[in-house]
């Protein structure tokens, strides 16, 4: 295993000989990259966020929760988003597309993340902000921030057309998290069925 070892080292040092100096260039910057690959998957690995997203992922948001239930804020909002027609692109487009398509909502989202505002990714499409401490008031300017941010990121003619449903809910003083949950989820899916019914839906990229 050693001897095959050292061929391979000095197969590579052969061909470091042979290359130019833009060839060698070229491979450094290649080992460069690679080291930064590894570096950036370690980090995802150490704060346990999505790789496709770099958000928070589910193991983490069950984390926040569990702490979040048996510490109470004193209020607590949340939204809940359901990216529309991913399972169109990725049936239609590829799935190249679908990661596209939750990449960018998942920028969106990351705009509104911050010191009192956490944003997980809770399933394939699904996704969860949760604001502890907050006023009622703060929910409205959250979502208009996020509203925007994302109608920006639409304003590209990249052929992915974003749209999501949310839902909102407040809970102050006495509240169970799962509730104030439920509440947001149930608004979201109201959301979504309006969505549909005024024809927001997918096909005509624009």
């Amino acid at each position: 295993m050693r001897i095959r070892s050292e061929r391979k080292m000095a197969a590579v040092e052969e061909l470091l000989n042979e290359l130019n100096s833009e060839g060698k260039d070229v491979l450094l910057l290649i080992r460069e990259m690679s080291g930064f690959v590894s570096y950036y998957r370690r980090l995802l690995e150490k704060f346990e966020l999505d790789s496709l997203t770099g958000l928070p992922g589910s193991n983490k948001y069950r984390e926040f929760r569990a702490n979040l239930e048996a510490r109470p804020a004193k209020s607590v909002g949340v939204i809940v988003f359901d990216v529309n027609d991913l399972k169109y692109y990725n049936d239609n487009k590829g799935h190249h597309s679908g990661d596209l398509l939750l990449q960018k909502a998942a920028e969106s989202f990351h705009s509104i993340a911050g010191k009192n505002v956490s944003v997980f990714r809770t399933g394939g499409d699904e996704f969860v902000a949760v604001a502890a401490g907050c006023a009622e008031a703060d929910l409205s300017g959250i979502v208009a921030s996020w509203q925007e941010k994302l109608a920006e990121l639409n304003a590209a003619a990249d052929g992915i057309a974003c749209t999501v449903a949310h839902g909102v809910a407040f809970g102050s003083g006495e509240y169970r998290f799962g509730d104030i949950l439920e509440l947001a989820d149930e608004r979201m899916y109201a959301e979504k069925r309006r969505m549909k019914e005024s024809g927001v839906k997918l096909g005509e990229v624009r």
